[in-house]
């Protein structure tokens, strides 16, 4: 057996007592193996640290980015809305003149002139240009004009009309969904609620005789009682109830008893 040993001789600056010290070879090499793996240790320590010193550093770069993207993420949603709130006037400014399904500008221009005195906006957006050509028109007349539901509730096609025979008493105008609902005459609401296969709807009593009625909405901006005038968003269309897509189901009551509404849209 191999007893190899090393001395160490310690021996004290004042010639007091010798010290010796024996030490077995293979201490020396655990002690110079234990120096090796410290020393790998300390390299891979100082390596993961300047790792984790550049993620710290990414992570701060990229909160920044973040925070930036939010802030310009914020200043176009108020881009959007702005543009959304235009889209919707443009939308019932077309609604109102009838120009809702034509793109032939020769058309167009028939149809506003035809319709240019058929419509009169609320006082707070009117300029009185009949007064201004001497045509002074009897307010009664406009007053009960304004509540015949004449005009089309939203933007879209009429994908279904109205038939006794298959007991659909409305037509149905297909739209994309969140489309702005106007309402189709000045009136008072009558009711807001969700009905069975009818989904959320709106009721408008125009207090002659004639209901507008307005289902599958998505959302309603109206309560009971709430007066409305003619042109006015009143909800969005969706597809609520027993719906197979977004449209709005879209009636007129004429003395409580259902009647086309295409015979009033003006075209």
């Amino acid at each position: 057996m191999n007893n190899k040993y090393d001395t160490i001789q310690i021996i004290p600056a004042n010639s007091g007592k010798t010290r010796i010290f024996k030490i077995h070879a293979a201490a020396w090499k655990f002690f110079f193996w234990i120096l090796i793996i410290i020393l790998i240790l300390s390299i891979v320590f100082i390596y993961k640290l300047s790792e984790i010193n550049a993620l710290i550093v990414t992570a701060k770069q990229i909160k920044a980015q973040n925070e930036m993207l939010v802030k310009k993420q914020k200043e176009y949603e108020a881009y959007f809305s702005q543009l959304d709130s235009i889209y919707v006037m443009e939308r019932q400014i077309k609604n109102i003149l009838g120009t809702y399904y034509e793109t032939d500008s020769e058309k167009l221009s028939a149809i506003m002139e035809k319709n240019r005195f058929n419509y009169t906006p609320p006082s707070k957006n009117r300029f009185d240009a009949e007064g201004m050509n001497g045509v002074q028109a009897d307010p009664q007349e406009k007053k009960e004009r304004e509540k015949i539901p004449n005009i089309i509730p939203t933007v879209g096609i009429i994908s279904k009309q109205y038939s006794e025979e298959q007991k659909h008493f409305g037509i149905d105008i297909s739209a994309k969904e969140g489309e702005p609902v106007f309402a189709a005459a000045d009136g008072i609401v009558e009711s807001v609620k969700n009905i069975d296969d009818l989904g959320l709807n709106i009721r408008i009593n125009h207090n002659n005789g004639y209901v507008s009625s307005y289902s599958h909405l998505q959302k309603s901006f109206v309560k009971k009682k709430t007066k409305v005038k003619k042109g006015e968003t009143i909800g969005t269309v969706g597809e609520t109830g027993n719906a197979t897509g977004p449209h709005l189901h879209y009636e007129i009551l004429l003395d409580n008893k259902t009647i086309d509404p295409e015979l009033l849209i003006e075209e």
